[in-house]
């Protein structure tokens, strides 16, 4: 049966993001803004072609399905420096070797260019011995806002609202394009959960816990 077209006024009731609780506060039980490209990108996966079986908004989910988002589209800031828990660790890849026995000191008394660019040559040391290409620079910040044109334009078309430009039909390609991309990562995404929690070892705290650093392959 096909679904009803709606106007743009209903269509706007349906923008949650536009509300002015969300663009003042954010979403709720979230890290917003750390979250909100992966609200949009869920958003967009849903007005994909077969997306249309998730009927709950970003902001319906329950925690174990936020989880599953934030797993998959959140980019989540690195820290720049991590205390070793275990041996495992001293060695790994990507990090500085650890070693129990050092006995390095920094003097305080010099200044802060001296102390820099020495650490910066021991980091470029350790870059080379992994073979580890210097990162590029603001690599994975964000510092425009993310934008929800795309659900908004693809929503339009989809309810034959409008005429759209050359700009717009561009939007609407990449909206297209995009939501397709998203639904297969979510559902690779969710078989991914529920392998897991039919699994005797899963525990749904750690899972939940570890969102942060794991990601789904």
């Amino acid at each position: 049966m096909k679904q009803k077209s709606l106007t743009l006024k209903e269509l706007r009731k349906n923008w949650w993001w536009r509300r002015k609780e969300i663009r003042l506060h954010g979403a709720p039980g979230v890290e917003w803004p750390k979250v909100e490209e992966a609200a949009r990108n869920y958003e967009l996966m849903r007005r994909s072609s077969k997306g249309k079986q998730f009927t709950q908004t970003y902001l319906e989910l329950d925690r174990e399905r936020k989880t599953i988002v934030s797993k998959l589209w959140v980019n989540w800031e690195q820290w720049p420096y991590r205390f070793a828990a275990n041996s495992s660790q001293y060695q790994e890849i990507g990090w500085t070797p650890f070693y129990e026995n050092q006995r390095t000191q920094w003097n305080l008394r010099l200044p802060d260019k001296k102390l820099i660019d020495t650490f910066i040559r021991e980091i470029r040391t350790s870059r080379g011995i992994q073979k580890i290409p210097i990162p590029r620079r603001n690599k994975g910040e964000k510092h425009r806002g993310v934008s929800w044109k795309l659900i908004e334009v693809l929503d339009r078309k989809q309810n034959g609202i409008g005429k759209f430009n050359h700009s717009e039909r561009h939007t609407l390609s990449d909206a297209r394009r995009r939501a397709e991309k998203y639904f297969v990562e979510y559902e690779r995404a969710l078989a991914k959960w529920n392998e897991g929690i039919s699994s005797p070892d899963f525990d749904p705290e750690e899972t939940e816990n570890s969102y942060t650093t794991a990601q789904f392959e």
